[in-house]
């Protein structure tokens, strides 16, 4: 985990001192992301500046330390994430003088002209940003899957980006505004990252397997891989050989390693595959006290697996007034309302992971949406085995999301009509969105494009959420099965074959191929989502908080009857909404905090210091 940030110029030279401490303000605003920070880099022709706070988890020596500049002094990289490798070796272009996948990746880019040449064939998860000083060009680039998350915007007469949309906010050059039709249409998906829009006017996300090119004055957005939809029936002993090469490539490390053991099949498979091969582990399983709900069986099968395999497991316990008191709190690191209660959990394990000074967390996100999906139900598009002529427009934009949560779409509906947005421009829009990626994988199946729509919507949800959690504490979480070889397999194999929707099926196909990893009482286990609370007293704490904090926006407090109708999962919603507009309004007064103009006098440019602060 590192924090990669930056500012390009659109129209010409910026003051370097200027740049300098701008750079330094982002840094600073990302320090929880690493334990340590260079200069910022400033370009001689003073149009670029990029900074980096590293997380070093590979070769801990200042040789690694970012902005990295290869030999010639032609390509200056920073790069958050963790990249293990390229399915496309090459002869190094210079003696390498680290050991760190920073470069690594570096000699990838300088290697190739072309940037998606350069960013297909490399395995990891990662955010780049480059600059070439003989071009002139700037890459911003993301990760297949959307592992780690690269935000930007436009802002007087420059391109801001970083790894945290708070990082934006902190340099006071963008101004925290929602956009009521955006907040409704992300609040009513929930468990959806739309597009390439936030939750904040202005500020974008950078999509999965993207690269943003500005070649000034032009600036343009290039999709560099996505998985090929065909129908080859696959072994077990294929999936089995990527998911070991996947494993072998993430289980080096040079600092203190744990893994989220819920007992399920992906967690057991992957910490039972890492202690065969020797990785010292420490074994986390989150259990809500109180009553307040949740899985509450996975403190059993995570006990059951660590003794089977020998490594120490910690129960995290969330009690009540814990949970609660993370509801205010969050929303300022996800930079968004809590849409499921999975956000206080992970919160929380990251926590105790952190505290018992581990730096690496292994973690099984992304094996159902490749593999299977809660007992065979497709979230968010279609169940693939109900007929075929609810894959439609009425069912998608008002019976799925409705018919899921029918109390949480009258909050919503409710809220449109006090904002005064029509409800049906906003389901139009989801409709529109969604079937972007629906349609976007070339296959008439439908089964296949709602499991390109989970990778490229539900899962970046996802991550991203991982992330917030996990870098608020300076971790790295690995997700073992967001790996290319095998997602280009999942993809590959025909969906029947890995899910015949009988009792006990799920992620069939999985499961034999990694059979020998996992005890039969985790293969037999049914699935369960990530725990969130639901107890009435918790529900009652949260009432009192939302009351609190009062509604969002200003609004009126909810109609007796609807208000008689909420539950834990809107009542967290209120609260946090409330608690995050207020600190939205925060920011929008807070100083500038490197107190410089936003359009400084043009001055001569040098580069900018180099070595660390």
């Amino acid at each position: 985990m590192c924090g990669i940030a930056g500012f390009i110029s659109l129209d010409g030279r910026r003051d370097p001192a200027w740049l300098d401490a701008l750079g330094r303000t982002m840094t600073d605003a990302m320090a929880h992301r690493g334990e340590a920070a260079c200069a910022p880099y400033v370009s001689a022709c003073g149009t670029v500046m990029l900074c980096a706070t590293r997380l070093a988890v590979r070769d801990r020596t200042e040789a690694g330390d970012q902005p990295m500049t290869d030999p010639t002094g032609r390509i200056t990289l920073v790069h958050n994430g963790e990249v293990y490798g390229s399915r496309s070796p090459a002869p190094p272009l210079w003696e390498r003088r680290t050991t760190c996948d920073t470069e690594f990746v570096l000699q990838q880019i300088c290697r190739q002209d072309d940037p998606g040449n350069a960013l297909r064939p490399l395995d990891g998860m990662f955010a780049l940003a480059w600059h070439d000083t003989t071009t002139g060009r700037v890459v911003l680039a993301r990760d297949h899957f959307g592992v780690k998350p690269l935000f930007y915007t436009v802002t007087e007469g420059a391109l801001l980006f970083a790894s945290e949309q708070g990082v934006l906010l902190r340099t006071g050059l963008v101004s925290p505004e929602v956009d009521p039709e955006e907040f409704l249409l992300r609040s009513w998906i929930r468990m959806d990252a739309a597009d390439d829009h936030t939750w904040l006017r202005g500020i974008r996300s950078l999509q999965p397997a993207e690269y943003l090119l500005l070649d000034r004055p032009h600036t343009s957005t290039h999709r560099y891989w996505k998985p090929a939809a065909v129908d080859d029936p696959i072994q077990p002993e294929e999936i089995r050989a990527a998911f070991d090469r996947a494993v072998h490539q993430r289980s080096v490390s040079d600092v203190p390693r744990a893994a989220v053991l819920s007992g399920g099949v992906d967690s057991t498979a992957i910490a039972a595959a890492l202690t065969r091969t020797g990785v010292p582990l420490d074994g986390y399983v989150l259990r809500y006290q109180d009553g307040i709900g949740g899985s509450g069986d996975d403190v059993s099968y995570a006990t059951e697996v660590a003794a089977r395999l020998g490594i120490p497991l910690t129960v995290c316990d969330l009690d009540r007034d814990s949970a609660a008191a993370l509801v205010p709190v969050l929303p300022t690191r996800l930079m968004r309302p809590l849409l499921h209660g999975a956000e206080l959990a992970m919160h929380h394990l990251y926590r105790t992971i952190a505290d018992d000074k581990n730096t690496v967390v292994y973690s099984g996100h992304g094996a159902d949406e490749l593999w299977g999906y809660q007992d065979g139900r497709y979230f968010p598009v279609v169940d693939p085995y109900a007929p075929t002529y609810i894959h439609g427009r009425h069912y998608l934009t008002h019976c799925l999301h409705a018919d899921e949560r029918p109390v949480w779409a009258r909050l919503i509906s409710w809220m449109a009509h006090e904002l005064d947005v029509d409800m049906t421009t906003v389901t139009d829009r989801v409709w529109e969105r969604t079937l972007d990626e629906y349609r976007a994988l070339k296959t008439a199946s439908p089964l296949k494009r709602g499991r390109h729509h989970l990778m490229r919507r539900f899962l970046v949800y996802v991550n991203d959420m991982v992330d917030a959690t996990s870098a608020t504490f300076t971790l790295e979480d690995r997700p073992v099965f967001q790996d290319v070889a095998l997602t280009e397999l999942a993809f590959r194999c025909p969906e029947h074959l890995k899910d015949t929707n009988q009792p006990g099926t799920h992620k069939g196909l999985l499961k034999a191929a990694l059979a020998d990893l996992l005890p039969d009482s985790v293969r037999a286990r049914r699935k369960q989502g990530f725990p969130s609370p639901a107890d009435p007293g918790y529900t009652r704490r949260l009432t009192e908080l939302a009351d609190g904090l009062g509604t969002p926006f200003g609004l009126p407090a909810p109609p007796a009857a609807l208000r008689a109708e909420l539950g834990v999962g809107e009542w967290m919603f209120l609260a946090s909404a409330s608690a995050w507009t207020d600190h939205l309004n925060e920011l929008t007064t807070h100083p500038r905090s490197h107190g410089e103009p936003l359009r400084p006098p043009m001055a001569p440019a040098g580069p900018a210091p180099r070595g660390r602060p």
